[in-house]
């Protein structure tokens, strides 16, 4: 629960971008019906959000790493906990991925990418899915690499955005404009990591970039494959606490 203590504002936040404000107005009580969220409130709360996903937000510190033991025998697995892929250790990398996953699964959300989509049609100064597709990339696959531990995590945060923008690209749920304009970023994301592939000397990025360009190559030759990965399961964060085997509350016999 800590490590998400921000999840609550981030819903919040992404609520400002493509969002609508509105009432229930009753006639004659001037109420404004819809409001369009001002440009400049929307990219501060984009700016807030992707704040989130850098590795100098989702980077654990090494002596908190060090401190967390794999679970002890006869301690199940609980709702609370994050879930990885080093067995019984701790997976730092996949607290990363779970929280960027929270931010950028929000951002690229089926109706919220629809509802950038229309309101920048209908006002030129509200922004548009395509810029904040881009933004999204700027603070993910497109940031300048780092070494160590916190390129693993900027690794780990692009992973992220390749699939969920690859998953709304083949949503069925999601409307054809926005599948389109998703599939044209993907396309274009492409170029440009065989492009960085090509250049970048490290061989961890190096891998990175090609398979990430696989990926999209994959999803364009086989529509709506990415739909099928699997996320890691994000703790549900509400209501926070342990249903099962509460045995603080029980009484001895």
């Amino acid at each position: 629960p800590m490590y998400f203590f921000h999840r609550y504002q981030t819903e919040a936040a992404v609520k400002l971008v493509g969002g609508l404000n509105y009432r229930y107005a009753l006639r004659g009580d001037e109420q404004p019906v819809t409001q369009f969220i001002a440009p400049d409130v929307q990219e501060r709360a984009l700016a807030a959000l992707l704040a989130t996903i850098t590795p100098q937000s989702l980077a654990l510190p090494e002596r908190i790493l060090q401190s967390i033991p794999p679970r002890p025998m006869f301690y199940d697995r609980h709702r609370e906990l994050i879930s990885g892929r080093t067995d019984l250790a701790f997976d730092g990398l996949a607290a990363a991925e779970n929280a960027a996953t929270l931010t950028i699964g929000l951002l690229l959300h089926p109706a919220r990418a629809a509802r950038l989509l229309e309101h920048h049609a209908r006002d030129a100064k509200q922004p548009s899915l395509e810029s904040v597709i881009d933004k999204i990339a700027a603070a993910s696959t497109k940031a300048v690499p780092l070494e160590g531990y916190q390129a693993a995590v900027q690794i780990t945060t692009s992973d992220v955005f390749v699939i969920q923008l690859l998953k709304l690209a083949g949503d069925e749920n999601a409307s054809h404009q926005v599948r389109s304009v998703a599939l044209l970023k993907a396309n274009q994301l492409k170029t440009w990591l065989l492009s960085h592939a090509e250049a970048v000397a490290d061989e961890q990025w190096k891998a990175h970039y090609i398979h990430a360009a696989g990926q999209i190559r994959r999803a364009q030759e086989q529509e709506g494959s990415m739909n099928n990965s699997k996320d890691l399961t994000i703790p549900p964060g509400q209501p926070i606490g342990q249903s099962e085997g509460d045995y603080c509350s029980q009484q001895p016999d």
